[in-house]
């Protein structure tokens, strides 16, 4: 049995906490998105699986969600002190995993690296890079500068306006052998609460994901990141207007509709019931703040029980 689903780097992790607790651990498979991935000070660095990584490696910190926990930042004082930039925060355990994946690159791919880690920590889920090609997301700028997401998210703290969101390369990128064979098999696919923009759009930006997607479309269910028309964390609904798809939870549905049969609202929402089963998608309501493992059980629970 294969639990398959598309992921960014803080939404859908918590309810990946949930569902390790009600299925196998090694039929989840994780496809992460990698559009966030950058090089800093001649290391390359994968945020997104990174975070899934140290999840389920039981390595994660958990309150921030981001880096390692019981986490020091030496090195990146003695960076400083160089007078190198340190918007971005590399902690001294993190340091060695960048280290490592930098060291691996041009001589495997993305996805062989991921193994290669979770072989190394005794994880039991699949961790599956949306390609083994770098598709990185661009945010533009009303000047045209164009800005990577960590970039806008961390050094800018999202404080500039945003025209235009590029996934580039994404035309020639292709999925893996890994993520077919995982939609394939998989008995439900999951779209988890992350940025519709920036988190899953990267992956959905790649023609053979999107297209598989399309094609299993019965079988996916989404959870929404929003309530109404406000996120529950980050810039995802001030992203969903730049590019044109309005910043509402029927936005959020609209986007999504050629690819999901399913979609999870929270309970406040249910005046919109009608409007998202006009638009082909059956509505399942359940807490989605998942701000205890208790809230996330359950709402891994209904999804699971949807089929």
């Amino acid at each position: 049995m294969v639990y398959s689903f598309l992921s960014g780097g803080t939404g859908t992790p918590k309810l990946l906490q949930g569902f390790r607790e009600i299925v196998e651990r090694s039929s989840i498979h994780v496809i992460s998105n990698t559009g966030d991935d950058f090089y800093w000070n001649g290391l390359f660095i994968s945020p997104d699986v990174d975070t899934l990584l140290y999840l389920f490696s039981g390595k994660l910190d958990t309150l921030k969600f981001w880096g390692r926990k019981n986490e020091t930042f030496e090195a990146l004082d003695t960076i400083k002190s160089l007078g190198l930039e340190t918007w971005f925060n590399i902690g001294d355990k993190d340091l060695g995993l960048h280290i490592f994946r930098s060291k691996q690159l041009g001589e495997k791919s993305l996805t062989e690296i991921c193994g290669l880690i979770s072989q190394n920590w005794g994880i039991s889920e699949k961790v599956f890079p949306m390609s083994n090609n770098l598709v990185p997301t661009k945010l533009v700028t009303k000047d045209g500068t164009k800005l990577g997401f960590q970039e806008y998210f961390v050094k800018l703290r999202t404080q500039v306006s945003i025209e235009e969101v590029i996934y580039e390369d994404s035309y020639s990128a292709k999925t893996t052998p890994e993520i077919k064979s995982s939609l394939d098999l998989a008995k439900q696919i999951i779209i988890g609460p992350s940025n519709p923009v920036t988190s899953i759009g990267p992956i959905t930006a790649i023609k053979e994901n999107r297209e598989m997607l399309i094609k299993y479309r019965s079988k996916v269910t989404a959870v929404s990141p929003i309530q109404g028309d406000q996120a529950f964390s980050g810039p995802t609904t001030k992203l969903m207007a730049s590019v044109g798809i309005k910043p509402s939870l029927l936005g959020l549905a609209e986007h999504y509709q050629k690819f999901i049969s399913k979609l999870v609202i929270d309970p406040l929402d249910i005046k919109y019931k009608s409007e998202l089963e006009d638009l082909g998608i059956e509505v399942l309501i359940g807490n989605i703040r998942m701000n205890t493992l208790d809230e996330k059980v359950k709402l891994s629970q209904l999804i699971y029980d949807s089929i």
